[in-house]
């Protein structure tokens, strides 16, 4: 697939800046989830956390882990009563290397804070943890806001726990819980990584850059080796989750993978917060829509179905997805990222997750189990 120019198909003319092309999808996201008032914002805010790319285009940026097919960003719809529009960057520059990473991630961090005055007290105790001189890994942080119809831009950051090298993961988690005053936590954590950290492995260490007492720590792990029955019973004991309702949204999302999740394996997420640090505040399943369906317009079906399941019009994704492809839903796979799930108290939440395939169609399957 070309790279999204939005000039004509017989004078293409030179393809946008990544910057230029995210805040233009942005801005028409915004306006099909009834933010048009608020497309400034997430534009804004957009513009303040991708600064290290400058002018480049997506193709001249390091391959990001961002979305699928390595374009630096990634959109998601919340697609409940109160609709929310939420990006995530990485922060890149072209031709950059490990150390220049972990500078871009401490300058975006300092570039929020003069100009929103974003709480970074929390990144500001877990900053060497996971921003080291010398990363083990090649991506080290990603930020994220999110814009509802009122409010401020609530802002986000995740980072990489494997950065002090895969087998010290789970030690910097715990590490990074203890720091922001949540160690208290670490025995549901391991409970979470009952057949140890390399098959139930610890990927993501996120903060809310909020001072809100009810400001989260989420931990996202990633399952191998599993399938529909394993990620039930693994969920099983959060509160919402049941076996069936896992078991049915699998079967319905992944229909070619329930039995078997091997492929790309699937992730889960838990949210803690300081009201009481050994309790999971909720947890959320993660399903990886673009290896195994066959093209995007059989994702399109599935989260119809899905969204039905839980008493939800499909309306708003699809206006959402219109505004994110850039080519027919049947051409290919890779527009939709993740479905996310999350049951009750009351109907359960969905969310998706969308690329922009600033690079190209088709991604092949990403982190294997030693990769």
């Amino acid at each position: 697939m070309e790279k999204v120019s939005g000039s004509s198909e017989a004078d293409p003319g030179p393809a946008p800046s990544a910057r230029v092309a995210g805040a233009a999808r942005l801005a028409r996201l915004a306006s099909a989830l009834g933010l048009g008032g608020r497309s400034g914002v997430c534009v804004d805010a957009f513009g303040a956390m991708t600064g290290s790319w400058g002018t480049a285009e997506a193709a001249h940026l390091p391959e990001s882990d961002v979305s699928s097919d390595g374009s630096p960003m990634e959109f998601a719809i919340g697609l409940d009563d109160d609709p929310a529009l939420q990006f995530a960057v990485e922060a890149l520059r072209p031709g950059d290397g490990l150390v220049d990473r972990v500078v871009s991630a401490r300058a975006t961090m300092a570039g929020l804070v003069r100009r929103y005055g974003t709480d970074g007290r929390r990144f500001a105790q877990v900053a060497d943890l996971f921003l080291p001189e010398k990363p083990a890994v090649e991506h080290v942080a990603m930020f994220g806001a999110e814009v509802r119809r009122q409010g401020d831009a609530q802002f986000k950051v995740w980072f990489y726990p494997a950065v002090g090298g895969p087998d010290r993961a789970a030690e910097l988690c715990e590490r990074g819980l203890a720091a922001v005053g949540l160690g208290a936590a670490w025995p549901a954590v391991t409970a979470h990584m009952a057949r140890g950290e390399r098959l139930d492995r610890p990927v993501m260490f996120s903060l809310d850059l909020s001072a809100d007492p009810e400001a989260r720590v989420k931990l996202y792990f990633r399952h191998y080796a599993t399938d529909a029955d394993g990620l039930a019973e693994l969920m099983a004991p959060y509160p919402g989750f049941a076996a069936g309702p896992v078991r049915r949204f699998c079967g319905t999302m992944l229909p070619e993978a329930a039995a078997d999740l091997s492929a790309q394996p699937p992730v889960t997420c838990l949210s803690f917060t300081g009201a009481d640090p050994t309790r999971v505040g909720g947890a959320t399943v993660y399903l990886p829509m673009w290896t195994y369906a066959p093209d995007d317009e059989a994702v399109r079906r599935r989260m119809t179905t899905a969204l039905a399941a839980c008493d939800r019009s499909s309306g708003l994704y699809e206006r959402a997805l219109r505004e994110v492809a850039s080519r027919p839903l049947a051409a290919g796979r890779g527009i939709h990222n993740y479905a996310a799930w999350r049951p009750g108290p009351g109907r359960p939440r969905l969310k998706a997750y969308f690329s922009p395939e600033l690079r190209h169609t088709d991604p092949k399957a990403r982190y294997a189990l030693d990769g």
